[in-house]
């Protein structure tokens, strides 16, 4: 693996140089005895078999009839083999001597999906905690990896090394699979560097909650084939923590709230000319969509986008021939609304586990995302009432009824459920970075 330098921009559209950043970058980039405090870029390998045309196949009598003349019995669900490339931001702080008698925490932080999302979500955060907590006696490794479909993460080739132009529907154990791979592979460096992982945190935002719970219930479970598919690589170091921001409704958590076949048919549609047509017009005018968008649904304030927002979204967008648009698709078409009840039963103390902690971040701003996909859209029955879609957080509308949240569950089952707020509204990490970075530093140390 071969470390860069990710260079951010500023809100003058100008590169910043470690020299911009006094107090953050304490070691130069040549430094390769003591990186701590660098915001380093790595650039690794995932190799994974997906069912190719998953999500796009046609459910037609016709090409039902069709799959039963296939020839020599082609099997219609082929296996085939994604490998890709892509990078994660690795940031240390604390203490960073070798063989030292203190244990390193590492904390993964899984980004939200989206138009042109990646690891660069996480970018004010990471400077944030290394301008605050740089000095701190317990070593800290923060690693923030593009998932699967996202940015650099994007452009997957096949064992020959040839370009996979389209991808299949992408569900929650696919980025799982992803996530705990890196998780084990670090592990392995770290401890070859004289550092061994004592414990993992995982923080996630909104949507991508299900990742980060399937994440640590892989750990805390020795069971767990009925949640992950690929077991080769599996971490040693147990999950202590998960912090969720923004997270959705309790129904979300707890019920399948997305038909399996409306799912892949979404996928499907959205795989097509409309979607062509989405993303050309989400990127078109310097991303005027997506600047308005983020404005009126992600932050409580416009002014907290700066003026770096909308140019990363177009860049990580437009990489590898704008194929990201795929995990976004999956992400419109419901892919990560299968519940997770699975998730939190094994992580549920005393079943078979110590019981792991689960906190929250919401924002102040306590609006509502009123932001629809006619995708997961479903018609509103008398017993509905006025009660919304599992996507939005839990915030109390006027004289509605009074709902049983997220956080009082987890607290019911034994795993804390402490709530912390910060500025902002959805996009938390982003909108209010020092608030954040002190609320994560507060429930890790806690």
């Amino acid at each position: 693996n071969q470390y860069q330098y990710s260079p951010s921009i500023n809100n003058n559209g100008k590169l910043f140089q470690p020299a911009d950043f006094p107090t953050i970058f304490k070691a130069t980039i040549s430094n390769e005895d003591d990186n701590t405090g660098i915001a380093k870029t790595v650039t690794t390998t995932y190799e994974t078999t997906l069912v190719a045309n998953r999500g796009t196949q046609q459910s037609s009598k016709r090409s039902r009839l069709r799959n039963i003349f296939r020839k020599n019995g082609e099997a219609q669900n082929v296996q085939k083999l994604h490998r890709f490339t892509y990078d994660y931001d690795e940031m240390i702080i604390g203490n960073n001597t070798p063989n030292n008698s203190d244990t390193t925490t590492a904390i993964m932080l899984i980004h939200p999906i989206g138009v042109g999302i990646g690891k660069w979500y996480y970018d004010r955060l990471l400077h944030s905690l290394q301008d605050k907590y740089g000095d701190i006696g317990h070593r800290l490794v923060f690693l923030s990896p593009d998932l699967l479909g996202s940015a650099t993460a994007s452009g997957p080739t096949d064992e020959n090394g040839e370009s996979i132009p389209k991808f299949p529907l992408l569900n929650v154990t696919d980025w799982t699979e992803q996530v705990t791979q890196l998780m084990s592979e670090y592990e392995t460096k770290s401890e070859e560097e004289g550092h061994l992982i004592s414990n993992w945190s995982i923080v996630a935002n909104g949507g991508c909650s299900p990742i980060a719970l399937q994440v640590a219930a892989s750990s805390s479970s020795t069971s767990s084939s009925s949640l992950l598919h690929d077991k080769k690589f599996s971490f040693k170091a147990a999950v202590t923590n998960v912090i969720l921001s923004s997270p959705p409704r309790l129904p979300f958590f707890l019920e399948r709230t997305s038909d399996p076949i409306k799912v892949q048919k979404s996928f499907r549609t959205l795989s097509g000319i409309s979607g062509k047509l989405f993303w050309w017009y989400s990127l078109r005018k310097n991303g005027k969509f997506i600047q308005t968008f983020s404005e009126k649904n992600l932050v409580g304030d416009a002014a907290n986008l700066g003026e770096e927002w909308t140019p990363n979204c177009l860049k990580a967008a437009r990489l590898h021939d704008g194929r990201s648009r795929y995990s976004t698709f999956a992400f419109l078409a419901g892919t990560l609304q299968d519940g997770c009840a699975e998730s939190l039963n094994k992580l549920k103390k005393g079943s078979g586990c110590t019981g792991v902690v689960i906190d929250f971040i919401r924002g102040g701003d306590k609006r509502r995302n009123r932001a629809r996909s006619w995708f997961w859209t479903r018609k509103k029955t008398k017993a509905d009432g006025d009660v919304g879609e599992g996507k939005d957080s839990a915030v109390d509308d006027g004289d509605a009824p009074v709902e049983e949240t997220i956080q009082q569950y987890v607290c019911e089952n034994g795993n804390r459920g402490k709530e912390l707020f910060v500025g902002g509204r959805i996009s938390l990490a982003w909108e209010d970075s020092g608030g954040y970075a002190k609320s994560v530093m507060e429930l890790l140390c806690e």
